[in-house]
């Protein structure tokens, strides 16, 4: 396994990557009085035209430690129909603060897809570990050489991929990642991750032409300098990212870690949400802190406050559950100059949504997350995860309504893969429509949720998306038949 770069290490590369292009957060800074080398933050409040929300948090930014540019993940993007790529699962690499990366870079690259593509990938083990490839979020077949998690790809063997979109998937924010089992932890931890991008849907609303559009991949922690904890944005520590006064953008945020939780809130600003997982939302939310648990994704409008320094940070989460609370830290940095624009009209409806609370419903199934003192530590109705067990068996073309509990003291992020789901209701309250692949289930509580099987036959799994739970067992398998 090769060594953590420590910070100091890590923040030389970013500087020689940030030369390039780098011109912009930086200058906008230097426009607004504030040093190139060490940036000090203005006082007060966001002016009302700014676009901010009265209720959101104070624009209190007390320094900014870092003028590296902001800077994307490179793009891989399909052509007539067709992607055609490889990925190499590596380990030392020299880019980044992790272990492990694809292609040498952390995060690896953004696939770029519209629905209907074709998609190959060539998954080349460089590591010395067994590792596979999973679509996360993805409605494609489970079987063959397509998104099969059951497939072991050994040291320093090559394995070709082939993903086939239905014309009808829902374009949105998906990610890719390794799913050995007992393995999967330690290598998204290391730092095997990247984001993908299914194109059009929201894209083709007349309120999203033209906006900047930012792709905000989390991972973390890795170990920093002194052996703290340090939490990257696009394999960047404390990127700064430049916006006007007024301005909207729109940006797409990734948990792509393995167990961590990041609970974000951006000083002076409200974010407006406008699609969970890979879904739009029907109509836009707005909030001033929004939770991801790992493998979760939200797209969120950003509108420019009063010029001035922002912090994004992850603030406090969790506090009454040990083992889970996580502190405050610092994500990346916000700086709002240059030439104040008037702020948009944020579009009050989305794209529509088809429920499923008039589905007939084939089956109802109470499921069980569990921690336990004796047999297995984590499980689901009793049992561990067993490769070569079916736990559920469904129809193909049914829609199934599934009570999933969870006796346990933690949060446990349900992730189901191939078909997303529609949360009814959460500890017995309504959720507002929507659809995800990933969500929380809470500490002695419980979801109900419906999904359609539907498409694909075959073996996939659910679990939860603390892979540290998956690894120990927290996982289970569900074959759809014809």
């Amino acid at each position: 396994m090769g060594r953590s770069h420590t910070a100091t290490e890590h923040r030389t590369v970013l500087s020689r990557r940030a030369l390039v292009g780098a011109g912009s957060a930086t200058a906008t800074a230097a426009a607004l009085g504030f040093g190139v080398t060490r940036l000090t933050a203005q006082t007060g409040t966001p002016a009302p035209d700014a676009g901010a929300s009265p209720a959101a948090s104070p624009a209190a930014s007390p320094t900014v430690v870092s003028t590296d540019t902001f800077i994307e993940p490179e793009v891989r993007a399909s052509e007539n129909g067709r992607l055609i790529t490889m990925l190499q699962a590596m380990e030392e690499i020299t880019s980044g603060a992790g272990r492990m990366a694809y292609n040498n870079q952390l995060p690896g690259p953004t696939l770029r897809v519209r629905p209907g593509d074709t998609v190959k990938v060539a998954l080349v083990n460089g590591t010395t570990e067994s590792t596979n490839l999973h679509t996360h979020g993805w409605h494609v077949s489970p079987s063959g050489n397509s998104d099969n998690i059951f497939v072991h790809v050994e040291p320093g063997q090559t394995f070709n991929y082939e993903y086939v979109l239905p014309e009808a998937h829902i374009p949105g924010t998906y990610w890719y990642h390794p799913h050995p089992h007992g393995q999967s932890a330690d290598q998204v931890a290391a730092g095997l991750a990247g984001a993908i991008i299914v194109e059009g849907g929201l894209d083709d609303l007349p309120e999203m032409q033209g906006l900047t559009e930012r792709i905000l991949v989390l991972q973390g922690p890795f170990t920093g300098a002194s052996n703290q904890p340090e939490y990257l944005v696009n394999g960047q520590l404390n990127p700064v990212i430049d916006i006007r006064p007024g301005e909207t953008q729109r940006w797409r945020l990734l948990n792509l870690s393995a167990n961590s939780f990041f609970n974000l809130r951006l000083a002076g600003h409200s974010m407006h949400r406008i699609a969970i997982d890979g879904s739009p939302l029907p109509e836009v939310q707005t909030t001033d802190v929004l939770l991801l648990g790992p493998g979760e994704r939200a797209e969120v409008l950003i509108q420019g406050a009063a010029a001035g320094i922002y912090e994004l940070q992850s603030i406090p989460w969790s506090p009454d559950i040990p083992s889970q609370a996580t502190g405050q830290f610092l994500v990346a940095t916000v700086v709002s100059g240059g030439e104040a624009v008037t702020p948009m009209t944020l579009p009050t409806t989305l794209i529509p949504f088809e429920g499923l609370d008039n589905d007939e419903i084939a089956q109802r199934r109470d499921i069980v997350f569990q921690e336990n003192a004796s047999g297995p530590a984590f499980a689901i109705d009793n049992l561990a995860f067993v490769e070569d067990r079916v736990d559920q068996e469904v129809q193909l073309g049914t829609t199934e309504e599934w009570t999933i509990r969870n006796t346990s003291p933690e949060w446990h992020p349900f992730h189901i893969h191939v078909n997303d789901f529609q949360v009814m209701s959460r500890n017995g309250n309504p959720e507002l429509p929507h659809y995800e692949d990933t969500t929380l289930l809470p500490p002695n509580g419980e979801i109900v949720m419906r999904t359609r099987f539907e498409d694909f036959p075959g073996k996939f799994v659910y679990h939860c998306h603390i892979l540290v739970h998956e690894d120990a067992g927290m996982m289970a398998v569900v074959e759809v038949v014809e």
